[in-house]
This record gives structure tokens, C-alpha cells and sequence, in this order.
């Protein structure tokens, strides 16, 4: 099989996806770089848009130039497609990392997202295709911990309630927009919509562009204001 027109379109809508990311990242930490106080969950948000680049850039190899959206060859490239989840679930998962932090000032130890790390290490560790795939997906039941975190947070400290509100929401359409392209949801979503999987992955990326926007604005005034 060779890649068609919508793909092409849907590969430049995922480089603006890896630009808007990389130029978060960029941005967060040259402000990063300018405080004085080295405080851990800013460097965190640094980590969570760098490890989202380099799992997207690896993921888009992966599902346009060597599998081409053929989940049946997924087993074919293990190795690669491990290393592109590995990055883009840690990524993920350093908005845990952020979201305990800020809940309980660190006073947890961040038991979510050390429980998410062994849960994802253990689903990649596994040689066996399949099940890794699952232990992976059933990895992201530790991501709930996100939207319940900053609900609460908006609850508790209304004065800033504008730009968690806009990190939650960004959170959810940029989650969103990851969710329709899981392993387990693409046939269904076929199946409901009547669409391809090359439409599927179309759509995603526009999904999650506006997501990655709102979620990287709502952490500059939060955490990054001037």
C-alpha cells in the first residue's frame, strides 16, 4: 500500500502538530531557564511537551512510512513502536507529575505517576505484542487522576480559576483528540462513523492542535507569567 492524498494532508497536519509542541517547549524553558528558582513542576511542564515531540515525530515514522495505519504490522516493528509509546506516555505522564504536585505539594511522592511509570515500563518490557498493547492502554486509567486534579484545584483556589480552567480544558480536547487513535477505539469509531482509519487520522491531529494551544497558553499564565 502505498500512502494517498489524505494521508499526505493528515502528515502535514501532524507536523503542525510536532511545531506547536516544539515550540512550547521552546518557549517554557528559555522562560524556565530565566528564573532564579529552579522549581521542579516547571521543569516538569518543560518535560511534558519534549517527550510529547519526540514521541510524535517517532510515531508519525512509524504509523506513515513503515506500518502505513496497518495495525496488523504493528508486531513487525515492536521495537520501534515501544520506544515512539514510551515517549509520547511519558510525556503524558509528566502531567501527573505537575497535577500531584500542585494537589499536594509534592507531599505524596507522586504514587500516580510512579504507579503509571511501572504499569507502562511492564506493558513495554513484555515481548508478547498484544498484551503489551493492552498493559499500555490500561496505563492511561492513571491519566483520570489529570481533569479530577484540576477540578479540584479550580474549586479550591478560585483566583486562578481562568487559566486552570483553560489547562483542563486543554488537557481534554488534546486528550481527545490522542484517545480516537488507541489501538482499541480505532475499529470502533470505523465501525460507529462509517469513516477509514486515514479519516480517523486526519481528524485527530485537527483535534488536538487547538487542544495543545489552549493547554500550553493556560500553563504560560499560570506558571510561566512574566
Amino acid at each position: 500500500m502505498t500512502l494517498g492524498t489524505l494521508d499526505w494532508i493528515a502528515i502535514g497536519c501532524w507536523i503542525v502538530v510536532v511545531i506547536i509542541t516544539a515550540g512550547i517547549f521552546i518557549k517554557l524553558f528559555l522562560k524556565y531557564l530565566k528564573y532564579p528558582e529552579r522549581v521542579k513542576n516547571r521543569l516538569a511542564f518543560c518535560l511534558v511537551f519534549l517527550f510529547l515531540v519526540i514521541g510524535r515525530c517517532l510515531l508519525i515514522y512509524f504509523d506513515y512510512f513503515l506500518v502505513e495505519l496497518d495495525t496488523t504490522r504493528y508486531g513487525e516493528f515492536q521495537m520501534m513502536w515501544k520506544m515512539a509509546t514510551l515517549f509520547q506516555l511519558m510525556g503524558i505522564g509528566f502531567l501527573i507529575v505537575v497535577s500531584e504536585y500542585a494537589v499536594f505539594n509534592g507531599k505524596d511522592y507522586y504514587v500516580f505517576f510512579i504507579g503509571f511509570t511501572i504499569v507502562v515500563f511492564i506493558g513495554l518490557l513484555i515481548q508478547d505484542f498484544l498484551l503489551a498493547q493492552n498493559i499500555t492502554v490500561g496505563a492511561l486509567g492513571f491519566l483520570a487522576f489529570i481533569p479530577i486534579s484540576w477540578i479540584y484545584l479550580i474549586r479550591k483556589l478560585p483566583e486562578t480559576r481562568n487559566n486552570m480552567l483553560m489547562i483542563l480544558m486543554g488537557f481534554i480536547i488534546y486528550g481527545g483528540g490522542l484517545l480516537i487513535i488507541s489501538a482499541g477505539l480505532v475499529p470502533i469509531i470505523e465501525d460507529i462513523f462509517l469513516i477509514s482509519v486515514h479519516e480517523i487520522y486526519l481528524i485527530s491531529p485537527l483535534i488536538q492542535i487547538p487542544g495543545l494551544l489552549i493547554l500550553g497558553l493556560g500553563i504560560k499564565r499560570m506558571y510561566f507569567a512574566d
